[in-house]
């Protein structure tokens, strides 16, 4: 993967959010580790929660064993941040230091509250996406069911305040650590399963105001 393959920036606010494909190879791994791995193994469950340590009113939180992001998982995401950087502020990082990475299994009713991570740099994308989630409560209302959305500052001119992304299979969306964000609850059967990280890269880089 070349740095900027198939990576794309939008500024919907003070910081620039990065959009990527997560290769289809990554998808099917991941999915197969979740199946056959712990989706039926209440031990293999309780070895890896994440639970404890995230905010999310989700089913289960699962870190994901170094075997497997050994397997392509990094590499996907230190070429995305390196790109996502690059492409942010024309800056190329030497340095990616993997802080942590899980999956989200979340269904009927589920939600993510508002929160924000630890690093320099995050991510979340997704694995799995039920076919539908749900029909809106008032007829002709937008539909966000199981959005993700991304909140910084207030609504005024020339910014939203926030931009409200729905779910796609393979959408990995990359973001500054500090940036608020929230999932919606979705409302049918089927599971919305997605991937996060949190990386530190340069402390050069990433403390332009010399703290951290």
């Amino acid at each position: 993967m070349s740095n900027d393959s198939h990576l794309k920036i939008i500024r919907p606010f003070g910081p620039s959010l990065a959009i990527v494909n997560i290769p289809e190879f990554l998808i099917k791994k991941l999915n197969d580790f979740v199946d056959s791995e712990v989706a039926n193994s209440k031990e293999k469950a309780s070895q890896l929660d994440a639970g404890p340590n995230l905010v999310g009113q989700v089913s289960q939180e699962i870190n994901i064993p170094k075997k497997i992001i050994e397997e392509g998982l990094y590499d996907f995401l230190y070429q995305s941040t390196k790109a996502y950087v690059k492409l942010s502020i024309n800056k190329d990082i030497n340095k990616f230091n993997l802080l942590n990475t899980w999956i989200v299994r979340q269904f009927q009713n589920e939600y993510n509250p508002i929160h924000f991570h630890s690093g320099h740099i995050s991510g979340a994308g997704y694995l799995m996406v039920p076919d539908n989630l749900g029909e809106t409560i008032q007829k002709d209302k937008v539909n966000t069911h199981g959005n993700i959305n991304f909140h910084h500052g207030s609504k005024q001119f020339m910014s939203g305040g926030y931009v409200s992304k729905k779910p796609n299979i393979g959408d990995f969306y990359l973001f500054p650590h500090y940036l608020y964000h929230s999932v919606n609850p979705f409302y049918g059967e089927g599971e919305r399963r997605s991937l996060s990280f949190n990386a530190k890269i340069d402390d050069e880089i990433y403390q332009v105001y010399g703290i951290e």
